[in-house]
């Protein structure tokens, strides 16, 4: 099979797992807004801002290397193997230590049980975590995208069952163990039976891969602090009812579009990685990729924009209101977002982790008063409202500093990637408005249905009818995988 065919193949078995994990995810989330409370939500945010964190340093920027490098030793990835679950065990003594400043950083006594608990992710995620990476390394989505959609079903059964039977925010973290757990025991034994670690390590064979990795984990610490800094601002400021809200807001525009985005830069990076010497095969590759994600992303977040006020009530319930202009703002940075993200791909493609973590330190210091002065002025919404300009401000300098760096002058192309979807969208999101007018008398729930299918037509109408060869292409790559 050839690559072309390899990353096609991938990326339709990575969109139909997210596609799977999504609509899940959105399903559970309207369950749990029901079940549980703002302050629940709030807890969970805080503890899953720890666990990100900790992941960081758990994996120590390894695993991108395992991929950037196209000839590997089975001495050492078996070395590299072991040194995983070392530095798992070591996260998790590190945390448990740290659960009373934690506790004391957020003001909330709750977490403290939390922390041990959900510190024992750490324990288990690095027995698989190697497999995923080389089934990645080789292009097998399908073997990946059963693993998620089976680890994805089993979070969600178990928070939900938990949830009903009253164990609050208890069932959002035995979720999260539950689905971890399968995941790890899945990729154990699928990967042995390719690539069985053995009995070996050497600390000499691995210099080379920490010295890559030492660039990638610090560019990942300051990238998950940046993305994570408005969690920390609301937790710590607001308390937890003020970040629950946050976080549900946060969980519908940013959080698909982050598994969204993976359905072609998880399959974009390794191949990059193959044609990384050739930069007129890489500059196209990254314009098909960006052309891609927004025509996904950029009608995803204009409709969240537009029908949040009508749809969060009716899906979440009257006590979420608050959480509405939060949606609306931030789907402002989950769009600008989803146009920044594949740039890691390509740095990553061309070993060039020291350029990404060179951006990411000046975004962190530029992030922090920003967001600060949100948070002080603005509670909840100053936070939305600076993140998103900052967003506004950081999108001409990702072309400049990044994007022509590792490909060379491009403007005109990598704007008119992204243009059809963008005035496609706009046009849909005007429509969206008009029938809300039309029709406002209507029950809410019609209302919703109306206005979602309404979209969807539109967008589609325009796809077909006024850009025929992109949906030509689109025709041609997303066929739906056999399942077998």
């Amino acid at each position: 099979m050839s690559l072309k065919a390899q990353a096609v193949s991938g990326a339709k078995w990575s969109g139909l797992s997210t596609g799977i994990v999504t609509a899940l995810h959105f399903i559970t989330l309207a369950l749990l807004a029901r079940l549980l409370s703002p302050s629940d939500f709030g807890l969970m945010g805080m503890i899953m801002v720890v666990i990100g964190f900790a992941r960081v340093f758990m994996d120590m920027g390894i695993s991108n290397a395992i991929v950037y490098r196209q000839n590997i030793t089975k001495e050492e990835l078996s070395s590299l193997y072991w040194l995983n679950i070392l530095a798992g065990i070591t996260v998790f003594f590190i945390i448990s230590a740290s659960a009373p400043v934690i506790v004391s950083f957020y003001n909330e006594p709750q977490l403290n049980d939390l922390v041990y608990l959900a510190a024992v992710i750490f324990l288990i995620t690095p027995v698989g975590q190697q497999f995923q990476i080389l089934l990645q390394k080789e292009l097998q989505f399908k073997a990946l995208a059963k693993i998620e959609i089976i680890c994805s079903v089993t979070n969600s059964l178990t928070t939900i069952i938990l949830a009903i039977n009253g164990f609050g925010v208890y069932s959002l973290v035995w979720g999260q163990l539950a689905g971890t757990s399968v995941r790890a025991v899945q990729l154990f034994y699928i990967g042995c039976k390719k690539w069985k670690p053995g009995w070996y390590f050497s600390w000499k064979g691995i210099k080379t891969y920490i010295s890559f990795g030492l660039y990638q984990m610090g560019e990942q610490t300051i990238n998950y602090f940046n993305t994570n800094l408005d969690y920390l601002l609301i937790g710590s400021f607001l308390g937890a009812k003020s970040l629950g809200y946050y976080t549900l807001a946060y969980n519908l525009i940013i959080r698909p579009a982050s598994m969204i985005n993976p359905i072609i830069t998880r399959v974009a990076f390794p191949v990059f990685s193959k044609v990384q010497n050739d930069l007129s095969k890489l500059k196209k590759g990254y314009l098909k990729v960006l052309e891609l994600l927004s025509l996904v992303n950029f009608p995803l977040m204009v409709g969240f924009a537009v029908v949040a006020p009508v749809a969060v009530p009716v899906i979440f319930g009257d006590q979420w209101f608050p959480s509405i202009i939060l949606i609306q703002i931030l789907t402002i940075v989950g769009l600008l977002r989803s146009t920044g993200n594949p740039v890691g791909s390509l740095l990553l493609a061309r070993g060039r982790a020291d350029l990404g973590f060179k951006w990411n330190l000046a975004l962190m210091i530029t992030q922090i008063p920003g967001l600060y002065i949100g948070a002080k002025f603005g509670g909840t919404v100053g936070v939305a409202i600076a993140f998103a300009i900052l967003m506004c401000i950081y999108s001409p300098f990702n072309y400049l500093i990044l994007i022509r760096k590792m490909v060379g002058p491009c403007l005109h192309d990598y704007f008119f990637s992204m243009w059809p979807s963008l005035w496609m969208s706009a046009v849909m999101g005007c429509m969206i408005i008009i029938i809300g007018l039309l029709f406002h008398s209507l029950s809410q729930l019609f209302l919703l249905i109306i206005l979602v299918t309404s979209g969807m037509i539109i967008f589609c109408f325009l796809l077909v009818y006024m850009n025929n060869n992109l949906f030509s292409e689109i025709k041609q790559m997303v066929q739906i995988p056999n399942v077998d």
